[in-house]
């Protein structure tokens, strides 16, 4: 499992185990399908402003196993390595368990993962990201962030990464995806930022630079539960950090597309929309670069808006990780999968981009590509 989603892929294991079987729940109409929170009310019933306020990546749910929440940071450094560090509370939902996970992916190299799981509460301000797992942390106020692994609990790989953001913070409206008085929720603290400092493994310290990203999501239901699958990727090209998704919600909540798509540079936001103002174009279906995946994919996806600003993300055979998200269930959760015909899958690529913008040149580019598929 990657740590970009693995809180979610906890998260979807666990719905699917207490509730696979379940009979179908009648059409939903109204607030009961899933929809982005983006009304005046809405604003107001979350105490949140159309500017980002420093609190908003601190915690945002009690801290109880009917929540989860988690702090995500990936970095793609000069010298072509990856790095990705996630801290999580209630990793695997209902388990109302902390967990830290670090994966180190050199180029040409496989990725090397750790993760780790408390039992201790740990420390999670509401005030602003301050969050101390064990020996580890992750702090930051949306401008500026310090996120250490300790190589001496994780086996030998770690790390002290600063990441200074370049990039305004953002949020789809509320950044509440809900369905009734379930949702998910996501804040980009940093769209992009500088990465300097220093990487551990194999008791080498080396240091590094490059360009990092941080978001920060929770809620009180599984996604398992009201998603079906989405697209989601993220990069630059040129001085342009891309960040775009679309979530395809369960039948049992109104089957929803909600595709979301931002642009910026250092300098402004040149796009921000989502929902029915994105158009949204899959690319046609490929096999799977991993022979265990044996469903077609798109070969990517593309999201554009009126104004003719379009980007393309494509999938790659440089596959950052692909895994069944069953693979290591229990077997009773096995065997009602495989009588449901259900092969939930994670896939991760590294992935070109290109980008459009009105009155500019294309622009080639390069990200991450993640397709996750919850049924």
């Amino acid at each position: 499992m990657s740590s970009r989603w693995i809180g979610l892929m906890g998260v979807a294991v666990g719905a699917i185990a207490v509730g696979l079987a379940s009979c179908a729940a009648a059409a939903p109409t109204g607030d009961q399908k899933l929809h982005l929170a983006t009304t005046p009310a809405d604003f107001a019933a979350l105490g949140i402003g159309q500017k980002i306020a420093v609190r908003e990546d601190g915690r945002r749910t009690p801290q109880t196993a009917d929540t989860f929440e988690w702090w995500y940071f990936d970095g793609l450094l000069d010298d072509g390595t990856v790095v990705v560090v996630w801290f999580g509370d209630n990793w695997f939902y209902g388990s109302h368990k902390r967990a830290v996970s670090i994966e180190l992916t050199p180029p040409g190299k496989p990725t090397r993962r750790i993760m780790r799981t408390f039992e201790a509460p740990g420390s999670f301000s509401r005030d602003g990201a301050n969050i101390q797992i064990g020996p580890h942390g992750f702090s930051g106020d949306l401008d500026t962030y310090s996120i250490h692994v300790d190589p001496a609990e994780t086996g030998g790989v770690g790390c002290d990464l600063t990441l200074r953001r370049r990039v305004a913070s953002y949020r789809p409206a509320t950044g509440y995806i809900e369905a009734g008085d379930k949702y998910f929720a996501w804040l980009v603290a940093v769209p992009e930022g500088a990465v300097t400092g220093t990487l551990t493994a194999d008791g080498v310290t080396r240091q590094v630079t490059g360009s990092g990203y941080h978001d920060h999501n929770w809620g009180n239901v599984s996604p398992a539960k009201i998603f079906d699958n989405w697209w989601w990727g993220r990069g630059r090209t040129g001085d342009h950090t891309i960040i775009a998704s679309e979530i395809h919600g369960k039948s049992a909540v109104g089957g929803t597309s909600i595709p979301l798509f931002f642009v910026g540079d250092e300098h402004q936001v040149e796009v921000n929309v989502f929902g029915a103002d994105v158009t949204t174009v899959e690319g046609g279906p490929v096999r799977h670069p991993d022979p265990k995946h044996t469903r077609t994919i798109g070969s990517g996806i593309a999201f554009s808006i009126a104004d003719g600003s379009r980007a393309e993300f494509k999938i790659s055979d440089h596959l950052l990780t692909s895994g069944n998200l069953l693979s290591n269930a229990p077997l009773p959760v096995r065997v009602v999968a495989t009588v449901m015909s259900m092969k939930p899958w994670y896939t991760r690529f590294e992935s070109p981009i290109t980008l459009n913008l009105p009155g500019q040149p294309a622009e080639a580019g390069h990200g991450t590509l993640e397709y996750f598929e919850l049924k």
